[in-house]
């Protein structure tokens, strides 16, 4: 089994908007569910050791969880001392987190169901996206991106992936994708602690795909205030 394999378990539904809003079919629930098992993502846990390389205190400092689905990754930042503004596009998410919190954590979460791409994030040490900023319709994403990078705070990170090119969902012309020069040229202005491309086939939840992926870890130049 590949031992990466944990992180490909994403997913295509079909979505439709009404007035405004998102609206999606029972494959969500399902897909929670499913992804409520898996560990947290490696690269949550590679980019927690680097705050953890600066003998950083976790306590006191803030996350910002883009797109958090079944919560796994808010779970594990909660656990780690992180305080956490959980944000996702489906009330689903949001109820389904809330039954997996344990009492001792809920004091360290905010949860807001709202579109990434139209909430004025707020300062933060990490903002967090795991496989989520490519379902940013490609319009919107240039000021999602500049939203980010005026959240995270000078010593702070970035930590996601963007989807590339080749990537068997990028006839979807509801999704962000990007070629190796233009994530890299969305990386400028932070140190790339890493930039890593997969390019490869694999499983979804949906099912077989071809995966073309670029995993970031920013971080922004300057000490914590």
């Amino acid at each position: 089994m590949n031992p990466r394999c944990g992180h490909r378990a994403i997913q295509m539904t079909d979505r439709k908007r009404k007035g405004g809003a998102v609206t999606w079919s029972r494959q969500s629930l399902a897909y929670y569910r499913y992804t409520a098992s898996r560990p947290p993502r490696e690269l949550l846990l590679l980019v927690l050791r680097h705050f953890d390389w600066e003998k950083k205190r976790r306590r006191g400092l803030t996350a910002i969880d883009l797109g958090f689905g079944a919560g796994t990754d808010t779970l594990e930042l909660l656990r780690q001392g992180w305080r956490v503004l959980a944000i996702d596009g489906q009330e689903e998410a949001a109820k389904f987190l809330a039954r997996r919190v344990p009492p001792r954590y809920r004091g360290s979460l905010t949860t807001l169901v709202a579109p990434m791409e139209e909430v004025d994030l707020p300062s933060a040490d990490l903002v967090y996206g795991s496989f989520s900023l490519p379902f940013c319709p490609p319009d919107r994403f240039p000021a999602l991106w500049r939203n980010i990078r005026r959240a995270v705070r000078p010593g702070g990170r970035f930590a996601g992936q963007l989807f590339g090119n080749r990537d068997s969902w990028r006839s979807h012309r509801s999704m962000s994708f990007h070629t190796r020069d233009q994530a890299r040229k969305l990386a400028r202005g932070f140190r790339a602690e890493m930039f890593r491309e997969t390019d490869e086939e694999g499983m979804a939840f949906s099912g077989p795909k071809h995966w073309h992926f670029y995993d970031l870890i920013l971080k922004k130049p300057g000490s914590p205030a």
